[in-house]
């Protein structure tokens, strides 16, 4: 039987679910600041869907933006920033932002593979999701300048759990409706969720073992017998 890293791996290869799997998380109004046009201009941005073991099984690791007088204040969101110049591809930006973010040791992360690019017009940010997982449990040191908690989801609850939305009142002055997954008691939303979104489309219909994995893979199992 297939690993299911192996399987998620082939199961991430194009073509993927893309927009049409993203739009199920996506608010009532994508507030924007600049016009979807020019999204061939935007900032090139990685973030890490990182997947680790722990006693309670497959774990993802978010923050929680810091208040600020900025679009994703106070957000939760996935580790990653904007692509740098020392950057060699979308994978390198990923990890340096989350070595950065959180605080740990990513040389023995191993590359998944990715989702679909996603244009976050609020922010005009051009954002390259990557998945990757490593078989450890993770101590983290996130900076005080980008991280104000760091959130350790059970990933077998968030891509699991039913949809819910809520009403959320934006510092641009208007109220939207927003579809949200529930990790420990924070609510992600937004671009986070349309990102996690096509992640469970690929693990429910083209990842067969998905769902064991997700419950027994912990810090005392062989990450190649799942």
């Amino acid at each position: 039987m297939l690993s299911w890293k192996t399987s998620l791996r082939k199961a991430l290869k194009p073509p993927l679910p893309g927009l049409a799997a993203q739009e199920k998380m996506a608010p009532s109004v994508r507030l924007r600041r600049h016009d979807p046009g020019d999204a061939t201009e935007a900032i090139q941005s990685s973030v890490l869907i990182l997947l680790y073991p722990s006693e309670e099984g497959l774990k993802i690791p978010f923050i929680q933006r810091p208040l600020y007088q900025g679009p994703h204040s106070g957000q939760i969101s996935l580790p990653g920033g904007k692509r740098e110049k020392e950057d060699q591809n979308n994978w390198e930006t990923a990890l340096r932002e989350t070595r950065e973010e959180l605080g740990i040791n990513t040389d023995s992360i191993e590359h998944i593979g990715e989702l679909t690019q996603i244009y976050i017009p609020n922010s005009h940010f051009f954002v390259s999701p990557q998945v990757g997982y490593i078989h450890k449990n993770l101590h983290f040191n996130p900076s005080p300048f980008e991280v104000s908690e760091v959130i350790e989801a059970s990933a077998h609850h968030l891509l699991t759990q039913p949809i819910k939305t809520k009403k959320i009142h934006h510092i641009q002055g208007i109220t939207i409706e927003a579809p949200y997954y529930d990790a420990n008691g924070k609510h992600i939303w937004g671009a986070t969720a349309m990102i996690l979104s096509e992640l469970i489309e690929v693990f429910k219909a083209r990842s067969p073992y998905w769902a064991n994995a997700l419950r027994s893979c912990n810090a005392h199992t062989s990450q190649e017998s799942l």
